[in-house]
């Protein structure tokens, strides 16, 4: 019996791979490219949760420094947020509110008192990576928000056998990726000119109905060197919360500092 010189069968076996594996996922016969398909997915979940409360395991990493947090939370549609920081003891450190336009800040360990516009970087003191308000309220409702946007193309992810949908606006661009299966969102990237603003990946979700929502999300925001990797440890869907939930007064005593 002959054999192929070994170069030979290394050879052709390498040609193979590289012919029949240009990604791991095969795109679906079924493959719709309207963006308004999965646009109207994001709605459609969105409209699902219209309110959140949670408690959050956090562990925040910025370059090779952790710090572990515990957080209660509760949201709102649109972009109404409270955030309570808890201390190892389930003591209150911290509780900050939101109502979209304006926020307040007790830090009861330091007995100070802040209120301020809702900016990005505001937002930051409890929740540490630079979100808008409702694209907090989004991401912890589960849902992802839309960036503002002029054009709309959906494309093909081989390498993780997902739909991918790339916008682009006057304020940056946005790729969205969905499980081919119930369009469910599983990650999102945000960039400013060729920078990357911040991404968010969404795992372990609790069920598939389209109210699922996931038990572990990641933030990143790689300018900073910051992750946060977030676990939800409880959590109730569509609570009644008032707009007092979202309203915070300065304690007696306590002068109130501007952001």
């Amino acid at each position: 019996m002959l054999r192929a010189p070994l170069r030979i069968v290394i050879g052709a076996v390498t040609a193979a791979l590289l012919a029949g594996c240009p990604g791991r996922f095969t795109r679906p016969d079924d493959f719709d490219d309207d963006p308004a398909r999965l646009l109207a997915a994001v709605a459609a979940r969105g409209a699902k949760v219209e309110s959140l409360t949670a408690q959050l395991r956090l562990e925040v990493w910025r370059a090779d420094e952790r710090v572990k947090l515990r957080q209660l939370v509760a949201v709102r549609r649109p972009d109404h947020v409270r955030v309570d920081s808890l201390s190892p003891f389930d003591q209150p450190l911290s509780t900050l509110v939101s109502d979209g336009e304006r926020l307040s800040i007790y830090a009861l360990d330091e007995h100070r008192f802040f209120t301020g516009p809702a900016t990005p970087d505001n937002m930051a003191r409890l929740m540490p990576i630079r979100l808008e308000p409702h694209e907090l309220n989004a991401l912890l409702r589960g849902v992802v928000p839309v960036m503002p946007h002029t054009a709309a193309k959906v494309g093909w992810d081989a390498d993780e056998g997902w739909y991918r949908l790339d916008l682009e606006g006057p304020r940056g661009r946005q790729r969205i990726h969905f499980e081919p299966a119930g369009l469910r969102v599983v990650q999102t990237t945000v960039w400013t000119g060729d920078a990357v603003r911040w991404k968010a990946r969404l795992g372990r979700f609790d069920g598939d109905s389209a109210d699922a929502l996931p038990q572990r999300l990641r933030f990143e925001a790689p300018a900073e060197d910051l992750r946060i990797d977030v676990e939800v440890v409880d959590h109730r869907l569509n609570p009644d919360l008032p707009d007092a939930a979202f309203e915070l007064t300065p304690p007696r005593g306590i002068e109130v500092e501007r952001l």
